[in-house]
Formats: structure tokens, C-alpha cells, sequence
């Protein structure tokens, strides 16, 4: 959605970088689905790990958008998550969730929606966090890397329908994704993973 080939979309271009930094190639599948909310997660881990011999090192998660959209409570959206993260971990694949993205940038969306929209994509985001790094997951939180970009940028990073992003909000989002992917997969620093207490990290 919001892309014409394949190696625009987020995973195809997170595993490029991967491999670029991994100087290695790497093996992509996605199960995504355009419109997805939370409750299709389950249905997409179950074809991720149907083959037993084959779990995937990293599975990269970016959800919640269209559970704030469709009204899905914060709650039975969290739960499908937390689940989801913990098969996967059970099984053994490092799990990155990107967190629900600042829906508050969408510029169709007027005040005062624009706010609840805001409050809502916030509050199911912090929640998200909660629930996946409980089941031993990582997560990148979206809405504030990305919120303030998107905002000054609707035109570059949002697509024809002013709801998904364009080529280049993927773009940046998979970039924003890719160094906590990396550090999952023990490709960065670990300098770079240890919290900044000065920074209220």
C-alpha cells in the first residue's frame, strides 16, 4: 500500500540494510497485509513458523495504526500483540515491534479528531512497548521518531491517500527500525545499546 515494486516496502528495504551491515545475504518473507490491525497476528505468526525448521532469526512487527482507526480497544489490541511476540520469542526468532505511528500527523484529519487521534495512537503505542518487551521483544516507538517528520513533510512522506506513507516514508521508517534490528542481531555496537542515563534513556 503506498509503494509500486516490492523493494520499496519497509521489509524489503530492512533487509537490504541488514545485509549491507551483515555484509551477508539475507532471506526475506513477509506476511503482511494491507489493512491489517492486531487480531490478523495471529494468523500471520502461525504461517511465519509453519515450518518448524525453518523459524527466521528476526521478525520486524509494525502494527496499530488501523486498530486506532477501526476503534479496536488499546487493550484487545496489546493482547494479540504480547501473544504474538511470545510464540515468536518461544520460538527463538529476535522480535522488533514498531509501535503504532502519531496518527495526529494525518492532515485529512481535522481538530478536534486530530487530537484524539494523537492521544489514542500515543496511549496504544505505550502500551505496545509494555507488551512486547514483557514477552522479551525490542521495540521503535514511531510515532515519536517520526511524528515531527511526518508533520513538517506531508507532502514527501505520505502517499496519494494522505493516510499511508509514500516511498519515502517507508523509507524512513525502515531506517528508523534498522539499528535496534541490527542490535538484535548482535550487527551493532554494544556501546550502542546501552542506555544514556543522561538522557533519561
Amino acid at each position: 500500500q503506498g509503494v509500486h515494486r516490492g523493494g520499496q516496502t519497509p521489509g524489503a528495504l530492512l533487509a537490504s540494510g541488514v545485509a549491507a551491515i551483515a555484509e551477508r545475504p539475507v532471506g526475506l518473507t513477509t506476511v503482511a497485509v494491507p489493512g491489517a490491525r492486531s487480531d490478523d497476528l495471529e494468523r500471520q505468526v502461525t504461517r511465519t513458523l509453519a515450518d518448524p525448521s525453518r523459524v527466521p532469526d528476526m521478525c520486524v512487527i509494525m502494527v496499530g495504526a488501523n486498530d486506532v482507526t477501526h476503534r479496536m480497544p488499546a487493550t484487545e489490541s496489546v493482547r494479540h500483540l504480547s501473544c504474538a511476540v511470545r510464540r515468536l520469542r518461544t520460538a527463538g526468532a529476535e522480535v522488533v515491534v514498531g509501535t503504532c505511528p502519531d496518527l495526529g500527523t494525518i492532515e485529512p484529519v481535522r481538530q478536534p479528531l486530530r487530537w484524539l487521534a494523537r492521544r489514542a495512537s500515543r496511549q496504544l503505542a505505550a502500551a505496545q512497548t509494555i507488551g512486547a518487551v514483557e514477552q522479551g521483544g525490542r521495540t521503535v516507538s514511531l510515532g515519536d521518531l517520526l511524528g515531527p517528520e511526518f508533520a513538517a513533510n506531508p507532502r514527501e512522506l505520505f502517499g496519494p491517500d494522505s493516510y499511508h506513507p509514500s516511498v519515502e516514508g517507508y523509507a524512513t521508517a525502515a531506517m528508523a527500525v534498522l539499528p535496534t534490528v541490527c542490535a538484535a542481531l548482535g550487527l551493532w555496537p554494544a556501546a550502542a545499546e546501552r542506555p544514556d542515563a543522561a538522557r533519561r534513556e
